[in-house]
């Protein structure tokens, strides 16, 4: 897919300490694939690329104030993320890992509170008022929220070239799955080093 650059945007997913960095609360189901992947050293090259060649940036962050106190009918991963108290709003935990630092340029979207910011925050709207219809997809975790938005975003029409090392997942065998869905659901699933040379 060639890139159209005033209707390309480059969507990152929870670039944040919980998930890229030693001492995150889930850094032991992530840690080892962040690490093999070189993940934040990919999405650090691929934000540098795309502004470089005018493609806006957006990050699609997950905060929580606690309000899932009271939440019913918990799945697993919700479970684990209450339980850890991932993402908790004004933690080290939920801050953007320091070198993926949004700058005045980024467009930070509302919270997600489910898996896909499509579903449960304004990444839909910020998108389309800006007339984008191509996105690269990037960033944590492979297999849930990466996988969540690129599902809802091709259900919304979005083409969707989805950047496959630029994450990592709690585990190889989850990685792979994750992998084996981009092939099917998104329009190209392709690796950092391809997406650089197109984004340039």
């Amino acid at each position: 897919m060639a890139v159209d650059n005033g209707r390309t945007a480059l969507v990152i997913i929870d670039p944040q300490n919980d998930f890229l960095s030693e001492g995150g609360v889930v850094w032991d189901l992530v840690g080892e694939g962040v690490v093999k992947n070189d993940v934040v050293n990919k999405l650090k090259n691929l934000i540098s690329k795309a502004k470089g060649a005018g493609i806006p940036v957006y990050y699609s962050p997950h905060y929580y104030d606690k309000e899932y106190a009271d939440w019913k009918n918990l799945n697993f991963i919700d479970n684990v993320m209450f339980e850890r108290k991932m993402f908790t709003r004004g933690e080290w935990g939920a801050e953007f890992h320091s070198d993926l630092l949004p700058g005045d340029d980024t467009v930070v979207c509302a919270p997600h509170k489910g898996l896909s910011g499509f579903h449960t925050s304004d990444v839909d709207i910020q998108l389309r008022k800006r007339g984008i219809d191509t996105i690269y997809l990037a960033g944590m975790s492979a297999n849930l929220c990466v996988e969540s938005h690129l599902r809802d975003a091709e259900e919304r029409g979005y083409e969707v070239v989805i950047v496959n090392d630029a994450t990592a997942a709690p585990g190889e065998d989850a990685y792979k799955a994750a992998l084996t869905n981009y092939m099917f659901i998104a329009h190209e699933s392709i690796t950092a080093e391809e997406a650089l040379s197109r984004l340039g």
